[in-house]
């Protein structure tokens, strides 16, 4: 996975500059959630790997996928993945673009992982702490999980902050059997 963002990241962080450049940041980030979204589907993925297809003939079947998304930066951008047989980066190539994007905006976008489901006061106060830490806006998503116990884990792009019982007691766990 790590290999794959390290490969996924220039590629990222040239589409985001171009698109900033033409105040496009949007249209981009949809044509690249679509693309990655394509890419991700086993069916198209596997149709799109055939070896007769040559890179011409893969972004024609990107293009007709875009519709009216498609503009001829993103085709040119596709060309050139298609012709260093980058296309699978797609899904790592629009996350990391959606982090540029965001730190850009100077927002975080924020995972938070719960045992048990947040009521809207429990919410606003982490996104309040978290807005704190961060020095920047927070879009916050709740995901439940029970297998935590207790407690939460907050993913806020690379960092990680787990305050779980799970956690915990396997911290206590390796503690006695080491």
């Amino acid at each position: 996975m790590a290999e794959l963002l390290t490969l996924a990241r220039p590629y990222a962080k040239a589409a985001f500059a171009y698109a900033s450049e033409q105040n496009a940041t949007d249209v981009w980030s949809n044509a690249l959630q679509m693309l990655s979204a394509a890419v991700q589907d086993e069916a198209f993925s596997a149709y799109l790997n055939r070896p007769e297809l040559t890179p011409t003939e893969q972004v024609g079947v990107f293009s007709k996928l875009l519709g009216d998304v498609q503009t001829t930066q993103v085709s040119n951008f596709l060309t050139l993945l298609a012709e260093n047989d980058r296309l699978l980066l797609l899904p790592e190539i629009a996350e990391e673009y959606e982090q540029l994007k965001s730190q850009n905006n100077n927002t975080v976008d924020v995972v938070i992982e719960s045992a048990f489901p947040l009521d809207s006061v429990q919410e606003q106060k982490l996104a309040h702490a978290l807005e704190k830490r961060f020095n920047s806006a927070v879009k916050v998503t709740v995901e439940v999980n029970p297998a935590l116990i207790a407690g939460v884990v907050i993913r806020a792009g690379d960092q990680v902050i787990d305050d779980s019982a799970l956690n915990k007691l396997e911290k206590m766990r390796t503690r006695l059997l080491a």
